[in-house]
């Protein structure tokens, strides 16, 4: 089947609103953070994805105007994937590897032109948000 067949729409938010409207309550995203035995894993459904995703859209577009674009340095989450649809839905994403020098993050939200720059706040663990500070053009 061809994917136009398969995946009727015009971008990545019509997908979505179909997936949310033919498979609503049934588990779109698993989210294993440890994998310990007993962990007990993140699930988002398919009309939890689509409100995460149009909140996110709707945050971004606020924050960016008109077909902003996007960067993000986050880890692998539930969040990212909101941040990357949304993106994609607004404007253009911009994924970019946080373990770059600050200099080649900063090379990258340059040469995009990204409006907005979404990553982790304080953290014990990863220091994301130390990175984008040093790297935003505006910072």
């Amino acid at each position: 089947m061809p994917l136009q067949q398969r995946l009727p729409g015009d971008s990545v938010y019509d997908v979505l609103v179909r997936a949310a409207d033919e498979y609503g309550d049934r588990i779109a995203l698993t989210m294993v953070m440890t994998g310990d035995d007993d962990e007990h894993s993140r699930r988002v459904n398919y009309l939890e994805l689509l409100g995460v995703v149009r909140q996110t859209a709707n945050l971004l577009s606020g924050l960016g105007g008109e077909r902003p674009g996007v960067a993000f340095m986050l880890p692998t989450l539930i969040e990212t994937h909101a941040v990357l649809w949304a993106a994609e839905t607004v404007g253009y994403a911009v994924p970019i590897n946080f373990l770059l020098r600050p200099d080649h993050i900063r090379g990258l939200l340059e040469a995009s032109d990204a409006k907005v720059l979404v990553t982790l706040g304080p953290h014990p663990a990863r220091h994301l948000e130390e990175v984008a500070r040093v790297a935003a053009p505006d910072a």
